[in-house]
C-alpha cells in the first residue's frame, strides 16, 4: 500500500502516544511549532494533524488555556457527517459541467461522501482561493477555467495530504491524476466528416483558447486536415474567441472567412453554444446552408433533449456524467485509504451524431426570426 501522508503518521504516531498515557488530561498537549520541530512538516500538516485529532474527539480546546487531551474518547456516533468531497467548477451556467457535477455526486453518496459545489464563475483567483481553502476536505475534484495553470495551489493542498482529480481538462506541467475526454479524437472526427461532405476549407469557432482540452481539439483538426490532403488556412484555424464577440464581430469572422474564398467552408464549433450561435448568424446573415456554409460540433442539451436544431451537423455526444463518476471513484478511493492518487489519466470516448440536410426547416427558423 502507498504511505500515508504525512499528517496521517502524525496523527496515527500521537494517538499511540496518547494510548500509552504519554499525555495527561490536564497538561497542555504539544503545540503546532513542537510537531514541526519534532516531525520536520510545515504549519499547515501540523495543523491538519491537530485539527483532525480535535475533530475525532482525541483532543479537546479550551479558550485561554490551550489544547489538551480528552478525558474519555468518546465512541464514534453513526449520525457522524460523511467525509466531504470538494468539486470545483468553473460555472453553473454549462449543462456539460452540470452533468459531471451530477456523476460527482451519486457516486460520492454511493462511496459514504458527501460533495461540495464550488462555482469560481470562470474566474482564475476564485478558483486559486478555492484551492486553497479546501485543506480540509477528503478529496478535490477540480475542473479548471481557462487559463494558466497553477501548480502552487495544488501543491499545497498535497502538503495537507488532499488529494486532487482533475476533470475535463489538467495542466500539463503538474503530473496529476484526470479523467479526460479523448478530444484530438473529437476534433479530428468532425473535422474529417466536413471534409467527407465534400468541403475542402475547414475554419474553427470558439470560445475558450488557453486549455488542454482545446488544444487537443486543435490537433485533432490537423491530423484530420494532413490526412485528407486539405491545405491548412492558418487564418480560418486562428484560435480566436468567436462566442462573445458583439454581434457585428461575429458576422464579419463569419462573412469574411465565406468571401475569403470560392469554395463552400465548414465550421467546426468548440462546443454547443459556439454551434447554436453560429447557426443563429448564419440564418441572420441569409447564408445558405449547408450549400455555401456548414457547422460541426458537440451537442448541448438542455434537460434530456439536444438544444441543437437538426440541420446539417456533425454533433459529437460528450459523456460529461460518467467523467464525473470516475473522476470521484479516484478521488473517494484515494481519500479513504489516506494516499495520493496515480498521476495517470484515464480518457473516455464521445459519442457521434450525424444529422440529416433540412434546408426547408432552416428557411422556417429563417422565417420565424425575420
Amino acid at each position: 500500500m502507498a504511505k500515508l501522508p504525512m499528517y496521517q503518521q502524525i496523527k496515527r504516531d500521537l494517538l499511540d502516544r496518547i494510548a500509552r498515557g504519554d499525555y495527561s488530561p490536564d497538561v497542555p498537549f504539544t503545540t503546532q511549532r513542537e510537531i514541526c520541530d519534532r516531525y520536520g512538516v510545515s504549519m499547515l500538516t501540523a495543523a491538519r494533524a491537530l485539527t483532525e485529532l480535535q475533530q475525532e474527539g482525541a483532543l479537546v480546546s479550551s479558550r485561554g488555556r490551550g489544547t489538551f487531551v480528552a478525558a474519555r474518547r468518546p465512541a464514534a456516533s453513526a449520525s457522524a457527517a460523511p467525509p466531504t468531497i470538494t468539486c470545483i467548477i468553473p460555472a453553473l451556467t454549462s449543462g456539460d459541467v452540470m452533468d459531471v457535477v451530477r456523476g460527482v455526486e451519486r457516486t460520492a453518496a454511493a462511496l459514504g461522501f458527501t460533495t461540495s459545489i464550488v462555482d469560481v464563475e470562470g474566474s482564475w483567483e476564485r478558483q486559486r482561493e478555492a484551492l486553497r481553502r479546501s485543506t480540509h476536505s477528503a478529496a478535490v475534484i477540480v475542473y479548471p477555467v481557462d487559463g494558466p495553470g497553477d501548480a502552487d495551489s495544488v501543491t499545497y493542498l498535497r502538503e495537507a495530504g488532499v488529494p486532487v482529480v482533475f476533470v475535463d481538462r489538467y495542466w500539463p506541467e503538474l503530473p496529476a491524476a484526470a479523467v479526460l475526454i479523448d478530444n484530438h479524437e473529437i476534433g479530428y472526427h468532425l473535422a474529417s466528416r466536413l471534409i467527407e461532405r465534400g468541403f475542402d476549407r475547414i475554419g474553427t469557432l470558439w470560445v475558450e483558447t488557453d486549455c488542454t482540452s482545446v488544444r487537443d481539439r486543435q490537433a485533432g483538426h490537423l491530423r484530420a486536415l494532413r490526412e485528407h490532403g486539405v491545405a491548412v488556412d492558418a487564418e480560418l484555424l486562428a484560435m480566436r474567441d468567436y462566442l462573445t464577440q458583439p454581434d457585428d464581430a461575429r458576422h464579419r469572422m463569419l462573412k469574411s472567412a465565406i468571401e475569403h474564398g470560392s469554395s463552400p467552408i465548414g465550421f467546426v464549433c468548440s462546443n454547443g453554444f459556439v454551434l447554436e450561435q453560429a447557426l443563429a448568424d448564419a440564418i441572420e446573415l441569409g447564408l445558405e446552408v449547408p450549400d455555401n456554409v456548414d457547422f460541426a460540433g458537440t451537442d448541448r442539451k438542455v434537460g434530456r433533449k439536444s438544444s441543437i436544431p437538426p440541420l446539417t451537423a456533425v454533433t459529437a455526444i460528450l459523456p460529461q456524467r460518467a467523467v464525473g463518476e470516475a473522476a470521484a471513484r479516484i478521488a473517494c478511493e484515494a481519500a479513504r485509504h489516506g494516499r495520493m492518487p496515480d498521476p495517470s489519466h484515464v480518457t473516455l470516448s464521445a459519442e457521434f451524431v450525424e444529422r440529416e440536410s433540412s434546408p426547408f426547416q432552416l428557411q422556417l427558423v429563417r422565417r420565424r426570426g425575420a
